[in-house]
């Protein structure tokens, strides 16, 4: 807990340092890294406590086979997010528009999924992570794509999730709350790379692809 709060300050240093720059092109890129840098130690802290908790129970392989089914499927969308961000910004925001579907579902059918989670773990709370995550590499190519849809992802789901019920609402909303945060870094900096860049007549350039610090 004292490790997350020093990162937290960490970062919160690092924000203010960022507005402060006179130079509009390094205030986005160190807006961009403090978002990247907070999802990245939110990724290790839950994706820590997701291995943790599986080989405390039920261990062995079954726990195993338990990482696998979200480390896979999240070291794939994160290289195609790295690789190929004109292809993962579409299927990000398809797979968004799928959370944002889980959490309507859940609203609808709150005992149903009550007993799924019960038996299962919190499985809203984990594709969220992957997809926010994978959302947050991208942002490292994309900033302004990938801020709107971390908002999305981390916004919508929760709203959605509470009006049919609390039930694991807290782990939802922790895992919900570094990609809402990241995600408003990733617009600013964003808006701020596009107001120092010269107009180029395309619908992708340096607001999207700042120039590293």
């Amino acid at each position: 807990m004292v490790s997350v709060l020093v990162v937290a300050i960490a970062i919160a240093v690092v924000i203010v340092a960022a507005v402060r720059r006179a130079d509009p092109v390094k205030r986005a890129a160190a807006l961009r890294q403090a978002g990247f840098g907070l999802m990245a130690v939110s990724a290790l802290f839950f994706g820590g406590f997701l291995i943790g908790e599986a080989f405390a129970d039920p261990g062995g392989w079954q726990a195993a086979g338990l990482v696998a089914a979200w480390a896979a499927p999240l070291a794939g969308l994160s290289a195609l997010s790295w690789l190929r961000p004109g292809w993962a910004i579409y299927v990000l925001a398809a797979l968004t528009a799928a959370v944002i579907g889980v959490s309507i579902w859940f609203a609808l059918n709150p005992a149903g999924w009550r007993s799924l989670e019960d038996r299962h773990g919190p499985i809203r709370a984990v594709i969220t992570f992957v997809l926010v995550t994978a959302i947050a590499v991208l942002g490292l190519q994309r900033t302004a794509a990938a801020g709107v849809l971390l908002l999305a992802a981390g916004i919508i789901p929760v709203a959605v999730s509470s009006v049919g019920s609390f039930l694991g609402l807290a782990s939802l909303s922790i895992v919900s709350a570094a990609p809402v945060i990241t995600g408003i870094l990733y617009l600013a900096s964003a808006h701020t790379a596009g107001r120092s860049a010269p107009p180029t007549g395309m619908g992708t350039g340096p607001a999207e692809r700042p120039k590293a610090a």
